[in-house]
């Protein structure tokens, strides 16, 4: 698939750029935990690869700004390493961070600017110390209700993925928090939120009232065919 043309991208992606940018600002919250040497900031959004919805997902990089980071899903792809090391690649190229899921040692080996860790991760004691073995690292976890959040918290994860927001069309079902639920999940957490879950332009601007540091998504960054 060729790379996307940024000056023909897809209107969809260009408001929800336009809007994103308008409701949080183009530049994003700082780190929890600021690594050594300095201050990284966070993106304003981040989006999540898919390998059955996004099986390109450097051809959506190209049409990405700066201050959005891709998270490498793609979990069952034979060839995730060298799927990896592409999308790392020309991320880095563009100036994108990007953080591997779930896989500590595949994205050193890609050199990637960090990891998401699905919320189950966060019960295992190697992961749960991952912030304190890399703190040049940037660290997300994905949290569906307050036990996750207190386990993230003390993971000293960077910024959490909190999902979902409203309803989706996922395999996994789970109850959506809804703007209340969002707000709760914000009061409490003692680091940048980001929201998940059947978003859509028109329902950004509610984000930040609830106190979201941004969103992350699958098909709000999908091209438009």
């Amino acid at each position: 698939m060729p790379p996307l043309d940024r000056e023909r991208m897809p209107d969809t992606l260009t408001d929800l750029v336009r809007t994103l940018n308008l409701t949080f600002g183009p530049s994003g919250p700082e780190p929890r935990w600021p690594p050594p040497g300095g201050i990284r900031r966070l993106p304003r959004a981040f989006v999540m690869s898919d390998r059955e919805r996004m099986p390109d997902p450097v051809a959506v990089l190209d049409a990405l700004p700066c201050n959005v980071a891709m998270i490498f899903r793609h979990y069952k792809d034979p060839d995730r390493v060298a799927h990896a090391h592409e999308v790392v690649s020309r991320a880095h190229q563009l100036g994108i961070q990007v953080l591997v899921a779930g896989d500590p040692r595949l994205a050193r080996r890609v050199g990637a600017d960090g990891v998401h860790l699905p919320g189950h991760l966060l019960r295992r004691r190697v992961f749960s110390r991952l912030a304190a073995i890399r703190p040049d690292w940037l660290i997300t976890a994905a949290v569906h209700d307050q036990r996750e959040l207190t386990r993230a918290t003390g993971a000293q994860v960077d910024a959490v993925m909190v999902s979902p927001v409203f309803s989706t069309t996922t395999r996994v079902q789970r109850q959506a928090l809804g703007v209340i639920g969002l707000r709760r999940m914000t009061a409490s957490a003692t680091m940048p939120v980001f929201a998940l879950g059947g978003l859509n332009t028109s329902i950004l601007p509610r984000l930040s009232s609830c106190g979201a540091a941004g969103f992350a998504g699958v098909r709000e960054f999908l091209p438009r065919h």
